[in-house]
Formats: structure tokens, sequence, C-alpha cells
């Protein structure tokens, strides 16, 4: 088994998670950088359009990745790419309507914020990724 990681652009979780690339920009720029690591063979662990959101409702978004093992060949996961570029060619379609954190209250961020973090908080401690209480960096 590889290392996890969690891609996101929520800074919540950039704080409580081991692990964590944490992108500066939107939710659309998460699943580029989450596409960078697929095509370097790692495999998506969290399907990229969860929730009942829709893309440009949602300002914030969080992918866990698994690395591919030290001793294996880097091959692309062909199933991961497949659905990281299928919600990207969604993102693509929702143009300008996509939320961006900058144009929110801070009361806004803070929720979308809670929210995104419920929907990934169960494969983050299926792996063990949060940091103990006290521990979370600053």
């Amino acid at each position: 088994m590889g290392r996890k990681l969690l891609v996101t652009n929520n800074k919540t979780l950039c704080k409580r998670v081991k692990n964590v690339e944490c992108v500066e920009g939107s939710s659309f720029d998460v699943l580029v950088v989450a596409r960078d690591y697929i095509h370097q063979g790692w495999v998506l662990l969290s399907h990229p359009l969860y929730g009942n959101l829709r893309p440009y409702q949602h300002p914030f978004r969080s992918l866990l990745l698994e690395a591919p093992s030290e001793n294996s060949v880097r091959q692309v996961d062909t199933y991961s790419l497949e659905l990281i570029e299928n919600a990207l060619s969604i993102y693509r379609s929702c143009g300008e309507r996509i939320l961006k954190v900058s144009s929110l209250s801070e009361e806004m961020i803070d929720d979308f914020s809670f929210l995104d973090k419920e929907l990934i908080k169960e494969s983050l401690n299926k792996y063990s990724m949060f940091f103990s209480a006290g521990d979370e960096q600053r």
C-alpha cells in the first residue's frame, strides 16, 4: 500500500490532515493537481464529484489519492484518469458559475469548509490521516 495524500483547497483541512497538498485556487484547480498526480501513477481513493452539490455550488474540493508502491511500475490507473477527466469536463461546462472563495463572506467560507470536511471525513478517518488533537499544523 502506498502513501496517502489529500489534495485540497480547504485551509481548514490543510491544518488538520497529515500528508496534504494545499492548493491555492478553485475547486477546479484541485482537480487539475489531482490529475497531475494520476499521470504519475497515483490512484484516486475518493470520487472527484462526491456530495449532492453541483460543482459550481461548492468552492472547496478535497480528493484523497494513493501513491504507487515503491517497487511497482508507475502506470496510469485508467479508471482514476477517466473519473478525473470526466469531472474536469463537468467543471469546464460550469464556466464562470464556479464559486470562488474570494467572493464569499467569512460565514459562507466557514460553512462550505465544514461541508467539504464532512464529505471527506470518513475517508480520512479510514486511513488515519487526521492529526491527533493538539497536533494540528499552524
